[in-house]
């Protein structure tokens, strides 16, 4: 089965995954096997909700994916009172095209390379067109992208090292023991929980490396 859409979709490097809701397609299969998507067909509503669930979050990247920079801007939200004597009220680029908003304010994210101001990050400059963003935003779409390798479980009983989580400290007293593959900390399945659910790292890792593998 061949056709110019798939081929042209792969060629661009387009990933389609598709949820079925009746009988498997053969058009639909051949489309998702040939771009590296999914195909599933649902079989109540509940399996519907969970297979579109799994679509949220963005896939990983391939190791094929060609990179590009972007230039990106990380204003620091500054704070100012009127007592201040060089606090100097000015208006937010977002509140020159809405006149509900208020006017003149004294605090707010000021683009670092045109001193242009907002009041919510993020947002494109209307000025210079520079991205700008805070760590976390990036951080949160950064992570999904290269998601952390899920920790090695094994037996506490086969487990040769000191029963120690490296993440809390705590003595470990489960049954397993979660070793990280790249630098062999042991943790308890609390901190495996959490370092792969909320911080997407081996805190380990990142204190051995000064260039964090992941956030």
């Amino acid at each position: 089965f061949s056709h110019p859409n798939i081929k042209f979709l792969k060629l661009v490097k387009i990933r389609v995954s598709v949820i079925g809701l009746s009988a498997e397609v053969r058009v639909c299969t051949v489309l998702a096997r040939e771009t590296g998507g999914t195909y599933h067909v649902i079989l109540d509503e509940s399996h519907y909700k969970e297979l579109l669930m799994h679509h949220v979050s963005p896939p990983p990247a391939s190791s094929s994916s060609e990179s590009s920079l972007i230039r990106m801007g990380f204003p620091q939200h500054t704070i100012a009172v009127m007592a201040d004597q060089d606090a100097k009220p000015s208006f937010s680029m977002a509140h020159l095209e809405n006149s509900n908003d208020p006017g003149l304010t004294l605090g707010g994210y000021f683009c670092p390379q045109c001193r242009a101001k907002y009041c919510e990050l993020p947002v494109e400059c209307k000025v210079c067109g520079l991205t700008l963003v805070s760590a976390p935003h990036l951080a949160r779409s950064y992570h999904h992208l290269f998601p952390l390798d899920a920790f090695e479980e094994v037996p506490v009983e086969q487990y040769m090292g000191e029963r120690y989580c490296q993440g809390c400290q705590g003595e470990i007293r489960d049954h397993h023991v979660y070793i990280c593959k790249v630098c062999h900390s042991a943790f308890c399945v609390e901190c495996d929980l959490f370092a792969h659910d909320t911080l997407h790292c081996c805190p380990c890792c990142i204190h051995s490396h000064p260039g964090p593998p992941c956030m």
